[in-house]
């Protein structure tokens, strides 16, 4: 009988750790999760901004890059541990309050009084593995063991970095996230236990988060125009904000979740892992830089709405999100490219020829997504 009762009581303290409810479908805890990416990106959309110029370009990005690693990371984590125990959810919203630091501190990451932003990350690598050594998959547990090491040494590096002289201060940065993204391979990828339905709807999910910032970006410029009340001037770029937002949606949700998720499930175990390396991970994260870029530009276009605005933001970020989409499909196989890299390759130059005025710079790149979206479209419905 005592040794029926300690069987009995296992399942329940196993519980405490993890459910089989909602397999599949993305949990509230992890839309809840999600929310902090957002402040992530204004922050690092706020550093384009208020420092133009490669350095300033690549003291905002080499952040958000390392910040995205780990928040992939976590959209991984959840794919095998559902967030529905009360342990899991405590853990989680740790993980948020440290995402959020290090956005507070993503203007400072390069400065020694940054150190925020690394000890933050540090903890997150803890938090991403101590619920990865949860999983019911012993396989799970085994490949984050393999790739722990890669995530806190490239937080060693961040927090080494601002106290050496600056070359070595970028080469620390230039050093750790090359170590991240290869750290699959370093560490061997294989063992990951990827959910197909899951995987795509949490990342399609992030973009919309992504996608939030872009929105967002429309407030911040009509706040800094210099009339307070909306006039029609301003209601105007205010339409064309949102219709440049809304053509980056409609180009990447238009059927891709559902193809996707299609290649997804006729993939095997080892192909599976690498399209959500490649194609979710790595796709992703282009098509967010192209988004904060834009963003930046929007921004820029509604506070200089007759007059010049940055050349490069607008078109480069929207060539950038169209390089990153095609990425995603070619990988996926769920949809034509041909048209994005098209759209690509007239986006960059229509900005720079458009940033006479920012309502033109917007109105140049709304007419680029809206083609691609519709021939897109259109040829979609005749297959």
């Amino acid at each position: 009988m005592r040794r029926h009762g300690r069987t009995g009581a296992a399942p329940t303290r196993r519980r405490l750790w993890l459910s089989e409810s909602s397999r599949g479908r993305v949990t509230p805890a992890e839309l809840f999760f999600d929310l902090v990416f957002v402040f992530v990106v204004t922050q690092v959309t706020h550093a384009v901004e208020t420092h133009p110029g490669w350095e300033g370009l690549l003291k905002a990005l080499f952040p958000l890059v390392v910040v995205w690693w780990m928040f992939s990371g976590f959209g991984w984590l959840t794919n095998a541990v559902r967030p529905d125990a009360v342990p899991v959810r405590l853990l989680l919203t740790l993980a948020m309050m440290c995402f959020f630091i290090m956005g507070l501190d993503v203007p400072y990451a390069f400065e020694p009084d940054g150190w925020a932003f690394p000890l933050a990350y540090l903890a997150v690598v803890a938090i991403h593995g101590l619920v990865y050594l949860t999983a019911d998959a012993p396989s799970a547990r085994q490949a984050i063991l393999r790739n722990m090491p890669f995530n806190a040494a490239a937080g060693v590096l961040v927090l080494v970095a601002p106290h050496v002289p600056d070359a070595w201060g970028w080469v620390c940065w230039a050093a750790a996230v090359p170590l991240l993204y290869l750290s699959p391979f370093l560490g061997r990828i294989r063992g990951f236990v990827i959910e197909p339905h899951h995987f795509v709807e949490r990342h399609a999910l992030l973009l919309i988060v992504a996608l939030g910032e872009s929105v967002v970006a429309i407030g911040i410029g009509a706040e800094s125009s210099e009339s307070h009340a909306v006039d029609a001037s301003l209601a105007f770029g205010v339409v064309l904000g949102i219709a440049v937002a809304t053509g980056l949606w409609w180009v990447y949700f238009d059927g891709d979740e559902s193809r996707a998720e299609a290649e997804f499930e006729k993939a095997t175990e080892r192909r599976r892992q690498m399209l959500a390396y490649y194609a979710f991970t790595g796709a992703h994260l282009v098509m967010i830089t192209g988004v904060v870029l834009v963003a930046a530009g929007i921004t820029d276009a509604i506070h200089h709405l007759g007059g010049h605005t940055n050349r490069w933001w607008l078109g480069c970020g929207t060539a950038v999100f169209l390089l990153g989409h095609a990425l995603y499909r070619g990988l996926l196989n769920s949809g034509r490219t041909g048209d994005r890299l098209v759209g690509a390759g007239c986006a960059v130059p229509l900005g720079v020829a458009a940033a006479f005025a920012g309502w033109f710079a917007m109105v140049a790149v709304v007419a680029v997504l809206a083609t691609v979206a519709a021939v897109d479209h259109r040829r979609a419905l005749r297959t």
